[in-house]
Parts: structure tokens; C-alpha cells; sequence
């Protein structure tokens, strides 16, 4: 061995021993991680499921979040799974966290969650949005090394329960641990609270307004040892560069096994950088508890420095100046996902309200993952977070309480957040009876006495808890709220209103705004919804109310648009929805599917969407809003209408390289124009300029011209019919189904009939087409189609729109005299809304066309579409 490769080796050896003396690395004085992979689920109720020796469960092995009912809320069968599912995951920890306390922190569990590690039950959680956790430390087994070990069981249940809100719900109640879950490690000393957001530690600014950087902070230490604890409560501030500002210390004995309140001021400075939506400025808090010269405890929290307030003619003012609050809520659901979204699936939804231009969130109608608030907070969003008493209540003290604790438990998650600015406690509240049936009117006062009694218990525990901010409620348009009083509880009254879509006029929204200003001059008025749904695989040139079209829906915002910028005294408006999201047992064109959203369930926005951007993000821009109808039907050189939102001075048009001039938009940003489009592919380029750059959109529209006298034509198109609607519908195949019309003469078209649509809570079956099936003539005698001789397939399509016996409705076809269909009965052979098609193959022959006779014998007739093709 050479003397330089013998001292190479006692050098490593050295180092080996040198590192194997060095005694272990002190564990951080808080240490949290997720622990979200690596559980098992089981999907049904099990005995002893919590039990850590019952090694024979078999179980899927899933990651967190997670929820069972992603799919099952949305298929045909008008139920889905609300009942028990079993989680387990073992966790291991090292000798490093000997003598240290340890817990488990879930963001959300739905809706009831019992918490059990190594068999030991830990205890209850009520309601599936809110944060809880407990101390695991002496449930583990501990080992002779120091090492511990668990076995965590949890059993969640998402049934329905008469005391824990929300009890009637307008979207899916998803069952399981659908937020994610964490391990906290600290000190034997520590801040209480240890699992909330704010890891234990709250804090205010009082002297704000002001212009005095002052942060009053409190929090709760607990000493878990045996011998009294003098500690060190530190508190540093750092501006968003990192940079220390202020650092103050106040020092307090906690007594054995006792629990004791901290308190500082900190004057962080005399002028500090305000918090707005504009300059979403963010300090920092570092908090820590230092015991014999060593941190055994710390938690580091965001700051903003701002103050607000409502005026009942002047609405909300941010830092002393007026700032308008307009914006959107928000479902936290998506396709394909359920509610189990993921940090990255939140993030690009606040990012997208946020592009949109929206300066303001109703979280609705429940408290959202603790991703959402610290989003809001950098991004600078205003925030309305609400408890999901939706509907009605159970008049019961057990319901209140749960309630309460919801409110508490969001508020105190909540409360360091500079985004939040509201506390909701309730929704609709009259919308329903005490028995849970929808209701126009109430009769019964002791009923109303008593939800009232409930509805001011909780809006003073809002205030109790929070005096910093608002309490706020939404009412549905009803009298009954200021006829008993409940429009005055609290603070803010919202008012959700959908005048021109479930009834009345658009121009009714600002009449019904109006005399709620005239009549209560006191109220800060909210605007909490507003909405109207779009389909984006309907549109039209003639929209309707209820027609479910993309087309209605802009009419509907463009005009709510208006009237909302005429009233600077309201607080604030809010569209009901930022994303389509789930309502089970509803139908319309899309089953179990709420399409108000400015987005679509999977997050592919509308073009309702940039209405909204050119009027509120002043980034400039122009948008053709016909990307959702770029596949149209039209008889040829008929005129095709062209919307372009910009906020720009001027837009130019052209189509297919041919300029259709220049237009100033309205003032909503939007400028409209009537062109020709020619058969095929259409070149539709809208150009305008920001100072000295061009800014530019273009799409290409498909557009497919069907023979209105189609009997003249050299060759013969298909032509398929969305019987009884003013909409064009386009389906998977990429099938243009064209608006319905009256017969004429030499063209095609109904006979008689009555255009209708199916009740909104009924769900059409059997199809992926429910656009095609919503709408249908009732009553008509006949469709007829004046083309050439020739050998045709006539397909039509019905779904029987009422829940009937068969033989309540009962009516025969015949397609050029000859019967095919006799005794049609849909009730008797298909049953209620299940969709189904019928082809037949007839002969045109004597310059006849193709004439379909329907002919009642009980009841009216049916036709929900109609294809002809040869």
C-alpha cells in the first residue's frame, strides 16, 4: 500500500468517525408536512375498522384529496352515494420527535369525521368545509428507540343529517377526505391552536386608518411539560423583500401543564404600504416562543395593512377611497374531480377570476381550502366567506350549535387574511319551508320566530368573533324578508335577483334594485347573485329566456351590466357563477349541471367571460365572441351576427379578408356587426390598436348552409331540426342541429304545435344529446319537407316530457299515408324522459315530399327533433 493511498483512507476514515460522533440535528421548532399519499379507502361501513390488528381490510390504495362520488352524482339514476367511507394510513416518526407533541390537521373532510389512531377515538368533526385536527402524541405507540407509530383510521359520512347544515343544497355533497392533510411536530411548549391556519397566532391592525402601522397580536401557549415555563413571545415583521422592520418581545410563566394568553404591539411602522386589489402589498409575522434561549415553537403568517367600509349610498370604500366591488362566486367542485381539488387546480381558478378582472370573491356557500384565502390574499381579491346554512334550518339548539362552531371554526381559520372583509351566516333562508319544500310564501310565524331568534344568535356570534369586519346574509327576491324583519340583521344585506331568467324582464333588476334602496335607505346593498345559464353547444340568432343558449347569456349579463354601473350605491355585485358546477336532480340541457358559470365545468371560458374582461381588466384587448359557435347552420346570403368586446377606442372588422368597417364600442365594450358569411370556412379577423400596437383576434367559422327551399336544389343536404327551439344545437358528431320554423311552401317546417320545454328539475335519460331532447313541439299535427322524389330516412327523436300512465298520452304517425307508427304510446314502451330516436325509410314519389302525419287519440302529440337525410 503506498503511504499516499494509506493516508487517503485514514482521512475518510476519520471523517466517517467524525460524523457518526456528531450528535443529531435538532428537529425545527415546528415541522409540517403533508400526508396526503399512501391511504387506503374503503368504500362501505365497516365494525372495527379503526382497529390497527384488522391487517385483512382490503381497500383501494388512494391519494389525498379524494372523494367517492366524482362520477356517481351525474349519470342517470337521481341518487348518489351519501353514506360512510373508511380511510387508513399508518404513520411512522422517528427518534427525533421523542418528547415533542405531534398532530393530525385535515383541511376538509365531508361532512361528519371520526378520527381514531391505534384504536383510540380522538373525537368528532361536524361539517365538511371547515379545518380540524388533534394531538395524536399520546394515542401513538411509542418505542423503546423513541421512535412512535400509528395506525390513523377515519370514518367519513356525507348522509344527510337534520343537525349539521347544509340541510337542502343546490350542488353535490361530496363525501370523503377531499382536502389535504397534514403532521404538525412542535415543542413540548407550544402555541395552541397549533392545527388552524394561522397556526395559532391572530392578529389586527387598529390603528389603520389612521395611517399608524400598529398589529395588536394575541395568541395561547400551552406548557405540556412538568415544570412551570418562562417564555419568550417574539414577534418579528418583515416587509415583502424579507427585510426585518420591527421585532418586539414580550415574556410571560406558564405554569405546569397549564395554558396561558400571549399579547404584543408591535408598531411596525408610521406609514406602511397598503393592502388593495390593485397592490396586493403582503408583510410577514414570524412568531415564535423561545424557552431557555430555544425555540420550541413557531408559525409565520402573511400581513396586509388595510381598512374598509360600507355606506348605504356611497358602497365600499377601500383605504378611505371608493372602490367598487365587482366580481363573482365561486363552486369549488370541477369535472371529473368533484370537490378533491388540488392546490394547483385552485390556484388557476383564482387566477382566472382574477384575469377576468374581478376584484371580489363570494366564496359560495361554504368556506373553501385554506389555498384559496392565501391566493386571494397575493393576488388581491375581496372576500365574502359564508357557513352553509342554505334553505332552511332545523329549529333545534343541536343544529344552532353546529352552526355556531362552523362559524367560529371559519372565522378563526379566516381571520388573519386581508382579502376577507364579510362573514356570511346563511343563504335563501326563506326559500324553503320548515319541512324542506320550496315555498313562495310564508305562513307560519312560529316557524319564522323562531328561524329568526337562530338567524340573530348567529349573526352575533359573526360579530363576537369578528368586530373587524361585516356580517353579511343573501336573501332571495322575496317580501317575506322585510316583512319579518331578517333583512335588518345584518350588516350588509345581500340580495341575490334573476330577473330574465326564472321571471320577469331584465330591465326588472334595476326597478327591483331601486325600490329596495327607496324602501330601506339603510341597507348597504350587496348584489350577492345574479346569473343566467349557458350552454355552449347552444346558440342562436334569436334569443329567448330559458333557451339555455350561450347567446341569452351574454344579453342577460350585457344587460345587468348596464344597470349595475347606473347605481353607485351598491356595495358590490356578485355573478352566480364564476364555473358551472354540480346540481343534482336538475335538468335543462345538461343533467345534474348548474351552467351559469363564465366557465365551463372542465375550465375552458365562455365568451360571457370577456365581457366581463373588456369592462373590468384594463389590459387591452379584443375578443370575437363567436368562439363558442364556430360551427354554425344558415341558409346562404342570410345575415350572421358578429359581437366583438374590446376596450379599445375602435375596432375593425373583416371576414375573409373584406373589411366591414370600423366601429367605437358601447359602453359596455362591445360593438356589433351584421355580415355575410359564405359557405365553408370564414376568416373573421377583429383588429384594434392600444397607442401604437395592434391587437388583434381571429377565429374561423364553419358555416354550412342547409336549402330553405330545398326541392330546388341540385343536390340534396341533410337536414336535421331542433324541433321546438329557436336554437341551433351542435352535437359530438359535429351535427348542426337548425332553429325549428313554420312549414311554408316550397321549404320545410312544422305544422300546428306548441313550442315547449322541459321542466327544469326533470333529467332527460338514455343520451349524451339533452340540448336535442330539452325542447320539443307538444301538439303539433305535422312536419313536412317539400323536397324531390326520392328515397329518404326520417329519423325522429322524443322523450315523453311528463310523468304520465301509460295510455295518457297515445298518438299514431304516418309518413306519406302510410302508417308507421300506431298506438305511438312513450310512457307505456320507454317510460318517463328517456330519450329515443325512431328511423324510417319512405319514398317521396309525385312532387309529394315527405309529409309526417300525427295523429292524437289520447292526449297530444310529441316531437323533440327531426333528421332528414337520403
Amino acid at each position: 500500500m503506498t503511504k499516499q493511498l494509506a493516508t487517503g483512507l485514514l482521512t475518510t476514515l476519520l471523517i466517517g468517525q467524525s460524523l457518526l460522533a456528531q450528535p443529531p440535528a435538532q428537529p425545527p421548532a415546528r415541522n409540517s408536512y403533508s400526508i396526503d399519499d399512501g391511504w387506503k379507502y374503503i368504500p362501505d361501513g365497516m365494525a372495527y375498522a379503526q382497529d390497527p390488528k384488522r391487517n385483512d381490510i382490503a381497500g383501494q390504495e388512494i391519494s389525498l384529496p379524494h372523494t367517492w362520488n366524482a362520477t356517481d352524482v351525474f349519470d342517470d339514476d337521481r341518487t348518489y352515494k351519501r353514506s360512510i367511507g373508511w380511510y387508513r394510513k399508518e404513520l411512522h416518526f422517528g427518534k427525533e420527535t421523542a418528547n415533542r407533541r405531534i398532530f393530525l390537521w385535515f383541511e376538509g373532510a365531508s361532512q361528519v369525521a371520526d378520527v381514531y389512531v391505534n384504536g383510540f377515538f380522538l373525537g368528532r368533526h361536524k361539517g365538511g368545509y371547515t379545518g380540524f385536527g388533534f394531538d395524536i402524541t399520546d394515542a401513538l405507540k411509542h418505542n423503546t428507540d423513541g421512535s412512535s407509530d400509528g395506525l390513523v383510521a377515519v370514518q367519513v359520512n356525507n348522509a344527510h343529517d337534520p343537525f349539521v347544515p347544509p340541510l337542502s343544497i343546490g350542488y353535490a355533497s361530496y363525501g370523503g377526505i377531499y382536502r389535504d392533510a397534514w403532521v404538525i411536530t412542535t415543542g413540548a411548549v407550544h402555541f395552541t391552536d397549533v392545527n388552524n391556519n394561522s397556526g395559532g397566532v391572530y392578529f389586527h391592525t387598529p390603528d389603520i386608518a389612521s395611517g399608524k402601522g400598529t398589529i395588536a397580536i394575541r395568541s395561547t401557549v400551552a406548557n405540556e411539560t412538568g415544570q412551570p415555563a418562562a417564555v419568550s413571545f417574539i414577534n418579528e415583521v418583515y416587509d415583502a423583500a424579507d427585510k426585518l422592520i420591527r421585532t418586539e418581545t414580550t415574556r410571560s410563566t406558564i405554569g405546569a401543564h397549564q395554558q396561558a394568553p400571549v399579547t404584543a404591539t408591535v408598531d411596525a411602522s408610521d406609514k406602511p404600504r397598503l393592502w388593495s386589489p390593485a397592490d396586493p402589498y403582503l408583510y410577514q409575522i414570524k412568531s415564535r416562543i423561545e424557552l431557555n434561549g430555544r425555540v420550541v415553537d413557531e408559525v409565520n403568517n402573511k400581513l396586509g395593512f388595510r381598512w374598509f367600509a360600507f355606506d348605504p349610498n356611497k358602497g365600499f370604500s377601500l383605504n378611505g377611497q371608493n372602490l367598487v366591488l365587482h366580481g363573482t362566486t365561486r363552486h369549488q367542485d370541477m369535472l371529473g374531480k368533484g370537490d378533491a381539488l388540488s392546490p394547483e387546480d385552485h390556484e388557476r381558478d383564482l387566477r382566472m377570476i382574477k384575469n377576468m378582472g374581478a376584484n371580489f370573491i363570494r366564496l359560495a356557500h361554504y368556506p373553501q381550502a385554506p389555498r384559496v384565502l392565501q391566493l386571494a390574499d397575493e393576488l388581491g381579491l375581496i372576500i365574502w366567506e359564508e357557513v352553509p346554512v342554505v334553505n332552511y334550518m332545523t329549529l333545534d339548539d343541536e343544529f344552532f350549535r353546529t352552526a355556531q362552531t362552523m362559524t367560529q371554526e371559519m372565522i378563526r381559520q379566516g381571520y388573519n387574511h386581508p382579502s376577507v372583509v364579510m362573514w356570511g351566516s346563511m343563504n335563501e333562508i326563506l326559500l324553503y319551508s320548515k319541512e324542506g319544500v320550496r315555498i313562495q310564501k310564508h305562513t307560519d310565524t312560529a316557524y319564522i320566530a323562531a328561524l329568526k331568534h337562530y338567524a340573530v344568535r348567529l349573526d352575533s356570534t359573526i360579530r363576537a368573533e369578528d368586530p373587524t369586519r361585516y356580517s353579511t346574509m343573501a336573501m332571495h327576491l322575496s317580501d317575506d324578508y322585510a316583512k319579518f324583519g331578517l333583512d335588518h340583521i345584518s350588516q350588509v344585506a345581500g340580495h341575490n335577483i334573476y330577473d330574465g331568467w326564472y321571471s320577469g324582464t331584465l330591465d326588472d333588476f334595476g326597478k327591483d334594485i331601486d325600490a329596495i334602496h327607496r324602501n330601506e335607505p339603510w341597507q348597504n346593498i350587496f348584489i350577492s347573485e345574479y346569473g343566467a345559464e349557458g350552454e355552449v353547444r347552444l346558440n342562436t340568432e334569436k334569443p329567448q329566456r330559458l333557451d339555455y343558449t350561450e347567446t341569452y347569456q351574454r344579453v342577460y349579463h350585457e344587460a345587468y351590466l348596464r344597470q349595475i354601473n347606473a347605481r353607485p350605491f351598491l356595495a358590490g355585485t356578485s355573478i352566480w357563477n364564476e364555473f358551472d358546477f354540480s346540481q343534482p336532480n336538475i335538468g335543462g340541457p345538461q343533467g345534474h349541471r348548474n351552467q351559469k358559470g363564465m366557465v365551463t365545468w372542465d375550465r375552458q371560458p365562455k365568451d360571457v367571460y370577456y365581457l366581463y374582461k373588456a369592462n373590468w381588466n384594463p389590459e387591452p384587448m379584443v375578443y370575437i365572441a363567436s368562439h363558442d359557435w364556430t360551427t354554425r347552420g344558415g341558409e346562404a346570403h342570410a345575415p350572421s351576427t358578429i359581437d366583438i368586446y374590446s376596450n379599445l377606442p375602435q375596432v375593425s372588422l373583416t371576414v375573409n379578408g373584406v373589411s366591414q368597417g370600423t366601429q367605437t364600442p358601447d359602453d359596455i365594450h362591445k360593438a356589433r356587426w351584421s355580415v355575410q358569411l359564405a359557405a365553408g370556412e370564414n376568416i373573421i379577423r377583429a383588429t384594434g390598436k392600444s397607442g401604437k400596437n395592434p391587437i388583434t383576434d381571429e377565429l374561423i367559422i364553419n358555416y354550412r348552409v342547409y336549402d330553405a327551399t330545398p326541392g330546388t336544389a341540385a343536390t340534396f343536404r341533410p337536414i336535421s331540426v331542433n324541433v321546438g327551439s329557436n336554437a341551433q344545437y351542435l352535437d359530438a358528431a359535429a351535427t348542426v342541429w337548425i332553429e325549428d320554423r313554420a312549414y311554408t311552401p316550397g321549404s320545410f317546417g312544422h305544422l300546428g304545435g306548441n313550442a315547449s320545454l322541459f321542466a327544469r328539475g326533470e333529467i332527460i335519460k338514455s343520451t349524451a344529446d339533452q340540448p336535442l331532447y330539452y325542447s320539443f313541439l307538444d301538439s303539433l299535427q305535422g312536419y313536412r319537407f317539400d323536397v324531390k322524389d326520392g328515397r329518404y330516412a326520417v329519423t325522429l327523436y322524443f322523450a315523453e316530457s311528463k310523468d304520465l300512465a301509460p295510455g295518457d298520452r297515445v298518438f299514431d304517425i304516418a309518413i306519406n299515408g302510410q302508417p308507421v307508427e300506431q298506438g305511438l304510446d312513450l310512457a307505456k314502451t320507454d317510460g318517463y324522459a328517456m330519450a329515443i330516436k325512431k328511423t324510417y325509410i319512405v319514398e317521396a314519389k309525385g312532387g309529394q315530399g315527405v309529409q309526417i302525419a300525427f295523429t292524437a287519440k289520447k292526449g297530444n302529440t310529441l316531437l323533440s327533433g327531426i333528421k332528414l337525410e337520403q
